[in-house]
């Protein structure tokens, strides 16, 4: 038991370390420390990196649908164009029948998401003043 609770304030200790980072990057501090904490030895598994962009292509899908609300028409086609590019890269995987593969089903539904917004601003013709407005680009 012993053992454990070692191994778990370790844990707790890098978590408030991690803590601290975001927090500073939240202060406008940035990531100054980044070369540092490589240095003593930050590491993320591949996979929590990848369940994180998965997570962000959710939350851009909402986003997606916010800005339209917002009445910013261009970003929805960029939130487009990356989640098309980052659904194209994820095909390229061998994902197993995992929860990274169930998570990765879920970016079927968010690429969903984001062509409806696109669709309805064609529609509309919104995404035509939404391009000229980005200085011509999708």
């Amino acid at each position: 038991m012993s053992e454990i609770r070692k191994v778990v304030q370790a844990l707790e200790q890098t978590a408030r370390e991690i803590l601290t980072l975001l927090q500073g990057v939240h202060q406008g501090a940035g990531f100054q420390d980044i070369e540092a904490d490589r240095e003593r030895g930050f590491h993320l598994d591949i996979e929590d990196y990848l369940s994180g962009v998965l997570t962000l292509a959710s939350e851009l899908a909402r986003l997606a649908v916010n800005s339209v609300t917002a009445g910013d028409y261009s970003r929805p086609l960029r939130i487009s164009t990356f989640i098309n590019e980052l659904d194209s890269g994820f095909r390229l995987l061998n994902l197993k029948n995992d929860s990274l593969r169930k998570r990765y089903d879920g970016l079927k539904y968010d690429v969903k998401k984001i062509e409806e917004v696109v669709y309805d601003l064609s529609i509309r013709g919104l995404n035509k003043e939404a391009t000229v407005s980005a200085g011509g680009e999708k």
